[in-house]
């Protein structure tokens, strides 16, 4: 393993949010264990994902040992969160429907999946909507759900488009696993179609839906946007595999392998099974599961962009748009191929501040080489 530091080992989880995703998943609770999770809990800066969790929680406890004096305000924001979801999804039911009138098959992704399918009750933040639809109908199901009132948002990299209406995001994805454009995978044959609100969709089957969650928040890790995070994808991952009718490691393996996901899981799954050593042993990771070749490599390349990407943040853009600075992930990086597709999504050749910090702090002589390399590069993988 690479012997560099990192904070957001995925793991790294307090010991009151321990405690909250066993009581999540088991049938009992006590009142001092109850008590660790309220005492001192202030409502108004604690992160919203623990507060949702902790609302999951008590609705299902029927609110027992919760003191009385937060109960109310706990309810009022998982009904607000709920509200908030329903409020946006009109929208989206309708350009579904589109999509279903013209015989366009509709996978949901991400949180729309976890939200209405495989976590039903636990009422998630969600800044936009995530579907993809097969590639061969891509460019037709863009073309229809673009109307007067939706704009075009354009290519905002190489596996999705954006449309927006009215502070609604709707992001449709071509590829669903980004990292190989979906060459040779039977993702869609084994999924499972679905009713969603009237409409005809598709989500991932169990493994395949488990191996995207890996991998999604494995990238998360890596753009510093885990700190708010780290309770949801292992909640999120519990809840999947309740749906595994046997859950096999040979098989997490295989299926990592085609979508060229090996490395990002091979760093998830250990965390995933020291919460839930029940559920997978993490023996069985080791022995069946082995070390992708070139992974320590992979690691110390995606830490160091890691520390990087968060220092210069810290230092250069706080209070600003953090979107506009994500442009070197592959680059200095020796041109790491697990953040191409996110490179070109936030590509901004004019963006000198963070050229400048890079010469700093990594002696690069000479940036216009680097751009050429990587052009080079980014021309390669699109074809």
């Amino acid at each position: 393993m690479c012997n560099e530091m990192y904070d957001y080992n995925p793991s790294n989880l307090t010991d009151r949010e321990k405690i909250l995703l066993s009581f999540l998943f088991s049938s009992s609770n006590t009142e001092e264990d109850i008590n660790t999770l309220t005492c001192g809990l202030n409502i108004d800066k604690e992160n919203e994902n623990y507060i949702l969790l902790l609302s999951c929680l008590g609705l299902k406890t029927d609110w027992q040992y919760f003191p009385k004096n937060i109960i109310a305000n706990l309810e009022a924001i998982h009904k607000f969160r709920q509200a908030k979801n329903i409020f946006k999804i009109n929208w989206l039911i309708e350009k579904i429907k589109i999509l279903n009138q013209a015989n366009i098959s509709v996978m949901l992704l991400k949180g729309l999946a976890l939200k209405y399918y495989y976590a039903k009750d636990y009422p998630r933040i969600m800044s936009d909507f995530d579907i993809a639809v097969p590639e061969e109908k891509y460019d037709k199901a863009i073309k229809l759900l673009v109307d007067d009132k939706s704009i075009y948002c354009g290519r905002s990299a190489a596996y999705h488009s954006e449309i927006e209406s009215d502070g609604r995001r709707l992001e449709v994805h071509r590829w669903i696993f980004k990292n190989n454009g979906e060459k040779n995978t039977d993702i869609w044959e084994r999924s499972q179609q679905i009713n969603f609100f009237g409409t005809k969709v598709y989500v991932m089957c169990p493994q395949d839906m488990f191996i995207h969650q890996l991998d999604n928040r494995c990238k998360d890790i890596f753009n510093g946007v885990f700190r708010n995070r780290r309770i949801n994808w292992i909640f999120d991952c519990r809840n999947i595999y309740r749906f595994f009718d046997k859950f096999d490691i040979q098989e997490m393996y295989s299926r990592a392998e085609q979508f060229c996901s090996l490395y990002s899981v091979r760093y998830m799954l250990p965390a995933f099974s020291e919460i839930f050593p029940d559920l997978i042993d993490k023996t069985e990771i080791e022995t069946k599961f082995p070390y992708p070749q070139k992974y320590n490599l992979w690691l110390k390349r995606n830490i160091r962009f890691g520390n990087l990407f968060i220092q210069y943040t810290e230092n250069y853009v706080i209070k600003s748009n953090i979107g506009t600075v994500r442009l070197i992930d592959a680059i200095l990086l020796n041109f790491s191929h697990y953040f191409v597709w996110r490179t070109e999504k936030f590509l901004s050749p004019f963006n000198f501040g963070f050229i400048k910090y890079c010469k700093e702090n990594l002696n690069i002589d000479d940036i216009v080489e680097v751009w050429k390399k990587y052009i080079s590069r980014l021309q390669i993988f699109n074809k």
